[in-house]
């Protein structure tokens, strides 16, 4: 199973992942946000950007071959549809705040303003288990 968590801030979905892992070792985290942090200045189309998402969800393919589940930390709606697509039938999506368009989108919502922590990690246990 791929578990896709978008949505809230980035500090938020890293606590959200660190308790959620605490309690699911047969499960690895890509964290997407790595992806962000410095961009070349000779690639002024994005293409780096793009293998860069390419390759991360292939490394996360690996870890599904090797048996482990995967949670991903998607920070940029331009990155989801290619995750959605590199995991057809594997993704649940899981948008973290509160918003009706997203509630469209994704498979799930949780509104993390009203929902602690523990409250969410709780929601997600759940979601795996189905």
């Amino acid at each position: 199973m791929v578990l896709l968590l978008t949505g809230a801030t980035e500090m938020s979905r890293g606590v959200i992942v660190d308790r959620f892992l605490a309690d699911h070792p047969d499960w690895r985290h890509l964290a997407l946000e790595d992806l962000n942090t410095q961009e070349d200045k000779e690639d002024v189309i994005g293409m780096g950007a793009f293998f860069a998402l390419l390759i991360a969800c292939e490394c996360a393919k690996e870890a599904l071959k090797e048996g482990y589940n995967v949670v991903i930390t998607c920070p940029s709606a331009d990155m989801i549809q290619t995750v959605e697509e590199s995991f057809p039938k594997e993704l649940k999506s899981v948008y973290l705040g509160r918003s009706q368009r997203a509630a469209q989108r994704f498979d799930h919502t949780i509104d993390t303003r009203k929902q602690s922590v523990g409250e969410t990690c709780s929601l997600l246990h759940r979601l795996v288990k189905r």
